[in-house]
């Protein structure tokens, strides 16, 4: 078998291969480029380490309103009309790999039949019965006793009408009528969030924008997190893990209302950091000073794309301005990290001028779709309009938190922190830290998604949805010189934009220079078109990850897993493997790594990256 966009098919079928321009970038981005210049403690020292050299060292657990962490622990439907698994021994039966394999097979039709020795324990059998039912819907599967010998037959139901067994018991299985949504755990690794939805929504035959979830995940990572479809059964939605690779679906329910955008209150992190050279009095100081202390709450580089020569903020920069034209040239700028065809057909464009001819011959992708635009409109706003709409609002939300950085930075590097940890005069501030506030809208949550995610729903069809009005941010109090003087960690900067206030002091002027550097006025933010206008926010100047623990592992195979996803945990407890961590001890000669095994949990639009490396302080990031 191989795996084609997350699906499981028979490895005979061949498919040209797609390279990801994602996967390695060799003109990119630097901290420094996007303001990335500062650490809140500059005097302590840190250590080298390597973060997600292996996707599998780095766990992200969704934690939602209510603090509950985001786990997959089942992957069986639910009665509708109880709204809860049947509790019985096979919820827990995880078919072994070997044997799912064949079923596969047979799921596929490449294989009629196949015949396993059964166990002499009845429940056993039953539970085995029963886990084909749930995760093979078209399988059948029966007991014969050959020779005294027992054995389980498995093979294709006989189909009426070639209608699955989901599709021709619909209304049995159907959501109840009073809970229409399915709230569903999605599992995936090593893809992002749109990516894996748009597996799933390919295999159910319906548009990925009818998925909604509370925020996006990254790619280089195993994610959990909570997601919510309309009118789709838990019985459909499992009878897929069979066929998904890399991609499971589980811990059903239905409720009433979906999931949206902003419903989380932040994510659990599991992380290996690998390669790490410290003597373990060094490891325990910089974590207890990174606990109690935090970090600046930077915009991470997947904020900000990967080529420098198209810069996304410079996009957004141009957008805000109204420079149709000149923000189109920039998106159509030939980069290293394009794809081949795209580049040569970008660099054609640049010589020709023909958006009609270029655009004919290139496949489906973000550049065809402005091209044809661009041949039917010209180079203006409704050709602009033609892309997806979080990545036109991701271009515009870059240049915001470039801004940010900036200031961040010479907040930190001028200013100072006071020794007591004290807002200065002037700061703008919150009475809630950032980890508890409730209803504080710390940053637009429509300025949530990355680079990549918006990236990669360029190519898809876009469902309509009315605009959503801009929410006016939260006022927040400002420190006087005759008042208490709050927490630096109660302290926020705006990301620029028309409905919030600036800091009365250096902080707020640097603001206006760096609007004067790139030819901007305050009005401007105050975009004639509605979809481009930005009333701005508030984010938090410092971070501090909540619930940290940590071990320092020696390691002698650097491709073994030092923390355990919640898949394979499955796996293990069906299959009594091993824990990931319980290695055989090494011969004297073996070459030993040492690695830093953290948890922590982060307020939501917070970024792990930035979290580590005022940790580390030399940290590699394998992008």
């Amino acid at each position: 078998m191989c795996e084609v966009d997350g699906l499981d098919v028979p490895s005979g079928v061949k498919r040209a291969k797609y390279e990801d321009p994602t996967d390695s970038y060799p003109n990119t981005i630097s901290e420094f480029d996007v303001g990335i210049s500062e650490f809140l403690l500059p005097n302590r020292i840190g250590f080298k380490g390597t973060l997600k050299g292996r996707w599998e060292d780095f766990l992200v657990r969704e934690v939602d309103n209510s603090g509950n962490i985001c786990t997959l622990s089942s992957i069986v439907p639910i009665d509708p009309s109880s709204g809860s698994s049947t509790p019985n021994m096979s919820e827990s039966y995880i078919i072994p790999i070997e044997i799912d394999e064949v079923l596969k097979e047979i799921d596929c039709e490449t294989m009629f039949e196949a015949s396993f020795p059964a166990s002499d324990d009845k429940s056993e059998r039953e539970n085995f019965h029963k886990a084909i039912r749930s995760s093979y819907p078209a399988l059948v599967s029966k007991t014969v006793e050959i020779d005294n010998n027992r054995f389980i037959i498995v093979t294709r139901s006989s189909l009426t009408k070639g209608k699955k067994d989901w599709e021709r018991s619909s209304r049995t299985h159907d959501p109840p009528k009073h809970k229409p949504y399915c709230h569903f755990v999605l599992y995936k690794e090593g893809k992002d969030t749109m990516q894996a939805l748009h597996v799933i929504g390919r295999m159910l035959k319906i548009n990925s924008n009818s998925f909604t979830y509370a925020g996006t995940k990254d790619k280089r990572a195993i994610t959990t997190q909570n997601v919510s479809i309309k009118n789709v059964s838990s019985r459909r939605l499992a009878s897929l893990n069979p066929r998904l690779n890399g991609i499971k679906l589980g811990n059903f329910k239905y409720s009433s209302e979906p999931i949206a955008l902003g419903d989380l209150h932040g994510n659990r992190f599991s992380v290996v950091i690998r390669d790490v050279v410290a003597d373990d009095s060094v490891i325990h100081k910089a974590v207890q000073e990174w606990q109690k202390h935090g970090f600046i709450n930077y915009f991470g580089l997947q904020r900000f794309g990967h080529c420098n020569e198209a810069r996304t903020y410079d996009i957004g920069k141009e957008i805000i301005k109204s420079s149709w034209e000149k923000a189109i040239d920039l998106i159509l700028t030939p980069t290293t990290s394009d794809l081949p065809i795209v580049r040569q057909v970008k660099e054609r464009y640049l010589k020709t001028q023909d958006a009609k001819a270029c655009g004919d011959d290139i496949p489906q992708c973000l550049e065809k779709t402005l091209l044809l635009g661009i041949a039917r409109h010209g180079k203006t706003l409704t050709a602009l309009q033609v892309l997806p709409r979080n990545l036109r609002h991701l271009y515009a939300h870059s240049y915001q938190s470039l801004v940010w950085n900036k200031v961040a930075s010479r907040r930190v590097r001028e200013l100072g922190i006071d020794e007591d940890y004290k807002a200065r005069v002037g700061d703008l501030y919150f009475p809630q830290c950032p980890s508890i506030s409730k209803g504080l809208r710390s940053v637009d949550s429509s300025s949530e998604l990355c680079y990549d995610d918006a990236f990669n729903e360029s190519s898809k069809p876009e469902e309509f949805r009315p605009s959503k009005p801009p929410v006016t941010p939260a006022a927040p109090s400002r420190v006087t010189a005759d008042g208490e003087r709050p927490s630096i960690h109660q302290v926020v900067l705006p990301l620029p934009g028309y409905e919030v206030v600036f800091p009365d002091n250096e902080c707020g002027k640097w603001y206006f220079e760096l609007f004067d550097e790139d030819s901007l006025k305050l009005d401007d933010f105050k975009h004639k078109v509605k979809d481009f206008a930005l009333p701005g926010s508030y984010r938090h100047l410092i971070v501090k990850p909540e619930d940290v623990h940590y071990e320092i592992h020696e390691y002698v195979d650097p491709k073994k897993p030092l923390i355990q996803s919640d898949y394979a945990a499955m796996c293990a407890e069906s299959s009594s493997q091993s824990k990931p961590d319980e290695q055989q001890s090494p011969s004297p000669e073996s070459e030993k790594f040492r690695a830093l095994v953290l948890e922590f949990t982060l307020p939501k639009a917070a970024y792990a990256t930035m979290a580590i490396r005022e940790l580390m302080r030399d940290v590699t990031v394998v992008q």
